[in-house]
């Protein structure tokens, strides 16, 4: 079951969603993330938030659609993004997108980018997606699809991740040991063909392809 949840940070070119839309059994929409699916024309089947973002005009139109609203205080322990992706896991959902989670603010962002940990545990397939970036944690390997010139970046989030194999990018790795406080030698690497492959013995690593 594949779950997409929109969060509020701004969107300008949203072609790159509606492949996710076609694939989605459940759409949830996370405060702002309301401005989203008006603006692709779309009815979410949840909302979730405070709803301190969002303007009144936009969530009381979706209110009167009769879409099931879960509203929480502004006090609150969870970013609205984090409501949404518990929902998500609540409904049963076992593959994750997370959109609108990379903007401006760079706290929101990070914390958007470390829930992908959390549900890497739970054995949820998740990504963090925009206009330009394709953020993913890893555990063990993944296969990329993309284009020659694609740029990937690898880059640790536990201390250390061991055994960091690079295939199909212009600079390769073999069991390279590469620590978060150490130099980050595998950031803007780039893809040689239409695919490349990512792996590693321990850890937690993030895959980021990215669009300049």
């Amino acid at each position: 079951m594949k779950a997409v949840l929109f969060a509020g940070a701004e969107i300008v070119d949203y072609t790159f969603c509606q492949p996710e839309i076609e694939q989605a059994d459940v759409i949830i929409c996370c405060d702002a993330g309301m401005h989203h699916a008006k603006a692709l024309g779309i009815t979410p089947d949840y909302i979730v938030g405070d709803f301190d973002s969002v303007t009144p005009e936009v969530l009381e139109e979706y209110r009167k659609a009769g879409i099931s609203i879960r509203q929480f205080p502004t006090h609150k322990n969870e970013t609205d993004m984090q409501l949404g992706m518990l929902l998500a896991l609540e409904l049963g959902a076992t593959e994750l997108t997370l959109i609108g989670g990379i903007g401006s603010r760079f706290d929101h962002t990070l914390a958007n980018a470390h829930l992908l940990l959390y549900l890497r545990k739970k054995g949820i397939q998740a990504v963090l997606l925009n206009e330009k970036n394709h953020v993913v944690l890893i555990d063990k390997e993944i296969i990329l699809h993309g284009q020659a010139g694609d740029l990937v970046s690898t880059i640790p989030l536990s201390m250390q991740v061991k055994g960091l194999t690079l295939e199909g990018l212009e600079y390769p790795l073999h069991h390279y040991d590469l620590a978060l406080d150490d130099e980050l030698v595998a950031v803007s690497n780039v893809m040689l063909g239409q695919t490349a492959k990512v792996s590693i013995t321990d850890g937690y690593l993030f895959v980021i392809q990215s669009k300049d």
